[in-house]
């Protein structure tokens, strides 16, 4: 794990993604007493979860709310586990991904890992509540839900104001040090993808936290240059 701000902390589960090793990163935002856990890895992760979590100061059972930037599989994996230790949670995703988190329609991508396909339970568990654009999340100096439709037509990022951060689920990659777009074969509309990350240039923040890669600075630059050559 990492702290990134002193609210919000960088957990680290290991994954085999693009052929290669690497790092997804679920966040614990902490604020005043309150705790909301950003995305859950992928299933059979829930121990390394619960780890990464206590290392952090908290446990699954204790946590406030758990929040879903979209429904891929390598993001709400271990929702079985996290619904089951903790039923006073509060579970929040877009409507548009939730029937497919809930288990009501199968996954709109069946390769995110390569071992997708051979699964015979996909992971699926309640949602509580449908976020909206420019919803308001008054924790941590405010954070603001900005949908952001491609990778999935339910796809969010959250935008923490304070520290001019953007959350950025996986609208975008970080990886070798260089801002990068998700897979075609991995985005369901890319048209709608390239259009959202040209709204975000609207949005006032110097860094991007990616869920593969981790933090990226002077992200706007990046961004602009990345929409550039694309």
């Amino acid at each position: 794990m990492k702290k990134v701000y002193p609210y919000l902390t960088m957990l680290e589960l290991e994954m085999e993604f693009m052929g290669r090793d690497s790092i997804i990163h679920p966040l614990l935002l902490s604020d005043k007493g309150y705790t909301m856990l950003i995305d859950a890895g992928l299933p059979g992760q829930y121990e390394q979860l619960s780890d990464e979590l206590k290392v952090a100061g908290t446990a699954p059972e204790l946590l406030d709310a758990v929040l879903f930037t979209h429904q891929d599989l390598d993001h709400i994996g271990c929702l079985p586990e996290l619904d089951a230790a903790n039923r006073y949670a509060t579970f929040y995703a877009y409507e548009e991904d939730a029937p497919y988190i809930r288990g009501e329609r199968p996954l709109l991508k069946n390769n995110v890992v390569p071992w997708q396909s051979q699964l015979t339970n996909l992971p699926h568990g309640r949602i509580d509540r449908y976020l909206s654009h420019r919803q308001q999340f008054h924790i941590a100096g405010g954070v603001e839900v900005i949908h952001t439709p491609g990778h999935t037509s339910g796809h969010v990022c959250l935008l923490l104001r304070q520290e001019r951060a953007l959350i950025a689920g996986d609208i975008v990659f970080y990886i070798d040090d260089e801002l990068v777009l998700p897979p075609v074969e991995l985005t369901e509309d890319l048209p709608a993808a390239m259009h959202s990350l040209e709204q975000l240039l609207r949005y006032d923040f110097d860094t991007l936290i990616c869920y593969h890669g981790g933090v990226c600075h002077d992200a706007q630059a990046r961004l602009r240059k990345l929409l550039t050559t694309h």
